[in-house]
């Protein structure tokens, strides 16, 4: 069904889209005959106020704009939920967008945003010459775990800090090698973290196997993982630790009686499997929280803040 606008009313009400406004608004300056004839005709003609308009008026608005990833993986999909449910439950209404590749396009999509988005939510990495436009546009922008931006907020992940944890959990089980599979640099660092952390009569030997971070990756490694004769492993992500619980579970390997095994995202998927698997964990709730406290508080300024991951022990480790 068309939206019905001010113009219509005021042909059919043959007057001017001025008083048909005023009229609306119950304004002064127009007679109570022609105000009622006008009323009558909106209310006929199924007309309904633009609350972003009024919003934007008031200087209020309850819509939160969230740019997210053009693919959705099970990390992001549930950070995403979990951030709709808390605004919703906070009385806002999260508009989910996807940035353009080209910055006029992406600056004009926000500008049609201003007149009822007053936050808007990056989950998306933005180029720098878009980084830069951001600085002109009305918005508070809220940026998730990527690059500052001029006069916005940022919160960052602390990634190694759970990495940390996991790997002193897995020396205090008495685990003398163990091995690092993956490439982010994030987890590595985390490695490094705990191992400075250790005297030299604690620190395990220690070791490292290059792998993509899928499914398929931690069981291809597999073969290598066992000849290296380590005793405790740390992967990436959930989904190549399954990868290789599943190679383990083909090969009579038993987790974590010959291996324990540690992964990082803490996917729905690890802690349903068997064993349950051990793994770091996103700050997802205090990441969160303080997004809607953002969002409610319009008049904070810019800041940074930054969330630590933890590490969950389970039956793998």
């Amino acid at each position: 069904m068309a939206t019905v606008t001010l113009k219509q009313i005021a042909i059919a009400a043959n007057t001017s889209i001025r008083t048909v406004n005023r009229a609306l608004k119950g304004q002064q300056g127009i007679g109570e005959a022609k105000r009622k004839e006008i009323l009558e005709l909106a209310s006929k003609m199924g007309y309904t106020p633009n609350i972003a308009a009024r919003n934007l008026r008031l200087q209020r608005s309850n819509f939160v704009g969230v740019i997210g990833y053009k693919n959705i993986d099970g990390v992001f999909s549930r950070r995403l939920n979990d951030l709709v449910q808390r605004l919703e439950a906070a009385g806002f209404y999260p508009i989910l967008g996807m940035p353009p590749e080209n910055v006029e396009d992406c600056r004009k999509m926000l500008l049609e945003w201003s007149g009822f988005v007053k936050h808007v939510v990056l989950f998306q990495s933005l180029s720098e010459e878009l980084r830069n436009e951001l600085s002109s546009l009305p918005q508070h922008f809220i940026s998730i775990d990527y690059e500052s931006i001029s006069d916005g907020t940022s919160l960052t992940i602390d990634r190694s800090s759970g990495v940390k944890d996991g790997i002193l959990h897995l020396v205090k089980s008495g685990c003398k090698k163990i091995f690092w599979c993956g490439k982010l640099a994030s987890r590595e660092e985390g490695l490094r973290k705990a191992l400075d952390e250790l005297s030299d009569a604690e620190r395990p030997e220690y070791g490292h196997i290059q792998a993509g971070i899928n499914f398929d990756d931690g069981y291809a490694i597999g073969s290598d993982l066992i000849a290296s004769g380590v005793d405790a492993a740390f992967f990436d992500t959930d989904r190549m630790a399954l990868g290789f619980l599943k190679y383990s579970w083909r090969h009579n390997i038993k987790v974590p009686e010959q291996i324990k095994v540690i992964g990082f995202d803490n996917d729905t998927a690890g802690q349903q499997s068997c064993p349950a698997l051990s793994t770091v964990a996103h700050p997802i709730d205090e990441m969160n929280n303080k997004i809607v406290e953002l969002v409610e508080n319009a008049h904070l300024e810019a800041q940074s803040f930054e969330f630590k991951t933890s590490f969950i022990s389970r039956e793998s480790a």
